[in-house]
């Protein structure tokens, strides 16, 4: 793979699922693992508390309860799309906060 895995990317994998990487970036050089939010297709649910609407660089819904670990190794054949805004960033991280109650 020659793309690193960084936070805030969002990916396409092989299995044509769209998830964005929630975890710290590094973690999957020292854990061989990411931790993900599987990504629904735009409109499908609103914008809440938990659910965030992303525009780019995917047209999506991030819901932070879909919380996933993927195997490094699963993002060798995967796409990458592109980085969240950083201001969209924020309104996922509260979201995973309030998910987690921390």
């Amino acid at each position: 793979m020659s793309q690193e895995i960084k936070r805030a990317d969002v990916w396409t994998l092989s299995d044509g699922r769209d998830v964005l990487v929630v975890s710290l970036t590094g973690l999957d050089e020292a854990y061989g693992a990411v931790l993900t939010l599987v990504l629904h297709p735009a409109d499908r649910y609103p914008d809440t508390a938990i659910s965030v609407v992303i525009d780019d660089p995917i047209p999506c819904t991030a819901i932070a309860t879909n919380l996933q670990q993927l195997r490094a190794a699963r993002f060798a054949e995967a796409t990458y799309r592109g980085t969240v805004h950083p201001a969209t960033m924020a309104r996922v991280d509260h979201a995973l906060l309030a998910v987690l109650d921390i």
